[in-house]
């Protein structure tokens, strides 16, 4: 006769930073049906764009890395045709050029059952990814150490409410650092965007440090918007994981890359103007000069030209770190995770899903690839509203 093992009576909750903790604060109600039923999305468009960006910048800089001096930039690009299924790039094109490094990378995630919504989407992805490649590649490739780091560490749970039974009395936090760069600022050389940002945000930094990087599929966000403050948060939370390594120099600063602004669309412009309009943007041109007449003069169809320095500014944005910083955002996250172990006590006592997370989403593009909008009872935007903008498939912001 076998017995079986007792389970143990807690168990350690685990939180992916992004998985997690930024899916939870996006929707609730959304992050209980994917992350707590373990369903995963019918179409998962945005899960498409931001992986397959992702894996090729990574791609490439395995390239580069492999013989820096081989593909001077830029690299090219030759562009999807203009009717027809996804295929493979034609022979006999460089092994550097993005339709060669983005096929696997597409094939891939279809394995996955990750596929651009549409052609349209398909091709807004490899122009962001082209731009990304390009003019982040001379600046930021030179000074990378390590890509994809995996980073993990524990921390206390707090009780959300005094009294309150958790599963556990810690949690394990964990993620995955896109770049890490090591950077002693007199060794760069003069020119590097990287450095100059680094050090107008950070001036009094000497010696070796480092600065973590993350890439975001995504435009620069409102300063009035969750995902501004929650993007902070989670470079300073990385920098706390990452001393929990003790493996490297110490973390200097975090840098959020928003490659939509390295060559934006349509509705990244419109967004772009109206939170310029409405001072909700750190980010804005200088009266008088071009780009600010290019914004000021467009009123739709074909996203303006704007310069390469107006776009840099727009899609790097430097954060400190210092101990201060990492204490306020870890104790940030903290709450939010004991929010969540909270919700999932409660729902173990009402049995109720609905009458437990709540569908807090305030993002129309987050409600429209959502598989449960049709019985959500309250999506950001009506119905109608919803219906409209997935049927139109403007693709520009993914």
């Amino acid at each position: 006769m076998e017995l079986p093992i007792k389970p143990p009576d807690r168990v350690v909750p685990e939180y992916s930073l992004t998985g997690d903790l930024l899916s939870y604060r996006r929707c609730a109600m959304q992050y209980r049906y994917y992350n707590g039923s373990a369903l995963p999305p019918s179409r998962p468009v945005q899960m498409w764009y931001g992986e397959f960006i992702h894996g090729v910048l990574e791609g490439a800089f395995g390239m580069w890395r492999a013989d820096p001096g081989r593909y001077p930039f830029p690299w090219p690009s030759t562009p999807i045709p203009e009717a027809g299924a996804p295929a493979p790039p034609p022979a006999g094109l460089a092994a550097n050029d993005l339709r060669v490094i983005g096929w696997p990378i597409e094939q891939a995630l279809a394995y996955e059952g990750k596929r651009a919504r549409s052609r349209r989407a398909r091709v807004s992805a490899y122009r962001r990814a082209e731009a990304a490649v390009n003019m982040l590649g001379p600046h930021l490739f030179p000074l990378i150490a390590d890509a994809e780091q995996k980073v993990i560490g524990t921390r206390p749970l707090p009780r959300p409410v005094e009294g309150t039974m958790l599963r556990s009395e810690r949690y394990a936090l964990h993620g995955v650092i896109d770049v890490l760069t090591n950077v002693e600022l007199a060794n760069v050389g003069a020119g590097n965007i990287i450095r100059e940002a680094v050090r107008a945000a950070c001036p009094d930094l000497q010696g070796t440090f480092e600065v973590i990087v993350d890439y975001k599929g995504s435009h620069r966000p409102e300063t009035d918007k969750d995902y501004w403050q929650l993007g902070e948060w989670q470079v300073q939370t990385y920098a706390w994981l990452r001393q929990r390594q003790q493996l490297g120099y110490p973390v200097a600063a975090g840098i959020l890359i928003y490659v939509n602004e390295l060559a934006p669309g349509s509705d990244d412009i419109r967004k772009m103007k109206a939170a310029i309009q409405n001072g909700k943007t750190d980010v804005a041109p200088t009266r008088g000069d071009p780009d600010y007449y290019a914004l000021n003069t467009w009123t739709g169809g074909p996203a303006p030209r704007l310069s390469a320095a107006f776009r840099y500014r727009r899609a790097i944005r430097i954060i400190p770190v210092t101990q201060q910083s990492i204490d306020n955002a870890t104790t940030q996250f903290d709450r939010i995770v004991a929010e969540i172990e909270g919700r999932v006590r409660d729902e173990e006592i009402r049995g109720s899903i609905r009458n437990t997370w709540p569908p807090n989403c305030n993002e129309p593009e987050t409600c429209i690839a959502c598989d449960f909008r049709h019985f959500c009872p309250n999506p950001a935007g009506t119905r109608e509203q919803l219906a409209t903008a997935e049927a139109a498939g403007d693709d520009d912001d993914v």
